[in-house]
């Protein structure tokens, strides 16, 4: 079913997980590797979305059962896409597809696998292009799917639905039926069902015509994208220089794209997402723009820079040395020099850990007092950061700033009887 190029490419990776979920594209694909790899090499990936009820979960079973007789791993996850669908303001297509990917990611982060084989086809390809040209969408979307993302990998693009059905039924292999699939409620069943048959009828090569232009706009993004990488990704964060969003408009456009790609999964950013950055050049300092799914572009210094919106609470008392839960990181509090931050531990002792307050006041090292949020514009902290800073005070004094400084109140000085080292460290270091 794969050509001898697709697969000696998957012969490449030690370990991959297929994404299988009991219908006939990826049972085809799951036969095919079990006739062709040792079970080492692979395992399934299935995700109950818990979308469709009883036939939801026949379909997860059906995996289960299969791989077990044919001696291959299944990894299952149970996913409330609803509830994340309501919580995330995401249609049911969206949501499910972000949350499957977001899955997908973590499998690969956490060298499980590789990559994560889908069972799209040439026809899914052909809906996918024209999905984006309908949207709107840039050169990037004429692509279509790629064969490997860095995350998914896709040997089947080349397959069609006719060479799918014939390995199916020349190797008996069964399947289930996923009625959504014939539901016109979502916009890719619309386009398959009411729209291509149409387009066909009217041009007979529709399909070949298609994925040749998907070929040829691949073939231009990829010169491109070599053109736009001129960005780089710190902390989860993507600055761009300003001067690569002052040249030439199609670099700047492209490197936009590459830049949120490199710190999430794949969003869907419109022309005018596109325009509102790159016009951020022009902006004063500071000026910022919402995106699509929790993100944020920010004008900072010479660069533009792109950051998920994340919202931080913190909370307990300081009543000791040790670590403090911060979420993903930890305030470290030593007796040895664990970072740059010394403090008279006793002074600290009693302190509140908690977010900034209105009213909040700062006295720093043999500085001036002033409202905290003065003191973080003199040190030009970062805006989209202010309301995650870590504040250690009591009532409205603060008296320590992990991730900037000490106030003046907690510092060292000739009737300091205990010291602690101050830092914030992340949860898995």
């Amino acid at each position: 079913m794969l050509d001898r190029y697709t697969t000696d490419y998957l012969n490449t990776f030690d370990k991959l997980a297929l994404a299988i979920s009991g219908g006939r594209d990826s049972m085809a694909l799951l036969h095919w590797f079990c006739q062709n790899f040792s079970k080492d090499k692979f395992f399934v990936v299935t995700v109950h979305h818990n979308l469709r009820g009883d036939e939801g979960r026949r379909d997860r079973d059906f995996v289960l059962e299969y791989c077990k007789l044919h001696g291959v791993d299944c990894k299952a996850y149970e996913e409330d896409i609803p509830t994340f669908c309501k919580e995330g303001g995401y249609t049911v297509e969206q949501g499910a597809r972000i949350r499957r990917r977001q899955i997908f990611a973590q499998v690969v982060e956490d060298e499980q696998a590789q990559r994560v084989v889908t069972a799209h086809h040439a026809q899914d390809q052909v809906e996918s292009v024209l999905m984006h040209i309908f949207r709107g969408s840039g050169i990037k979307g004429l692509r279509g799917m790629s064969l490997d993302d860095g995350l998914l990998l896709r040997p089947m693009l080349k397959v069609s639905r006719e060479q799918i059905e014939e390995y199916i039924l020349a190797n008996d292999i069964p399947y289930v039926d996923d009625s959504s699939n014939d539901s016109e409620d979502y916009t890719r069943n619309k386009l398959r069902l009411q729209i291509l048959p149409l387009i066909r009828e009217a041009y007979g090569g529709a399909d070949c015509n298609i994925l040749r232009l998907s070929e040829r706009a691949a073939e231009i993004c990829e010169y491109l994208d070599g053109l736009s990488n001129n960005y780089t990704v710190k902390n989860g964060e993507t600055y761009i220089p300003l001067a690569v969003l002052q040249g030439e408009r199609v670099i700047a456009a492209n490197t936009v794209i590459n830049a949120v790609d490199g710190i999430t999964t794949r969003v869907d950013l419109s022309q005018k997402h596109i325009d509102a950055i790159i016009a951020l050049k022009d902006k004063p300092m500071g000026a910022s723009v919402s995106l699509p799914f929790s993100l944020t572009a920010h004008r900072e210094g010479e660069y533009v820079v792109l950051a998920k919106l994340q919202e931080k609470t913190y909370g307990g008392r300081i009543d000791g040395y040790g670590d403090y839960d911060l979420g993903e990181e930890i305030l470290r509090l030593s007796k040895e020099q664990v970072g740059k931050l010394r403090c008279d531990f006793d002074k600290l002792c009693g302190c509140e850990i908690r977010n900034r307050r209105v009213g909040d006041t700062f006295k720093r090292y043999k500085g001036s007092n002033k409202s905290l949020g003065d003191y973080l514009t003199d040190i030009k902290a970062p805006k989209r950061n202010r309301e995650n800073i870590v504040v250690l005070a009591k009532e409205n004094i603060v008296y320590a700033l992990p991730q900037y400084e000490i106030a003046d109140i907690v510092k060292v000085d000739e009737d300091t009887q205990n010291v602690a080292y101050m830092t914030i460290i992340k949860k898995d270091n």
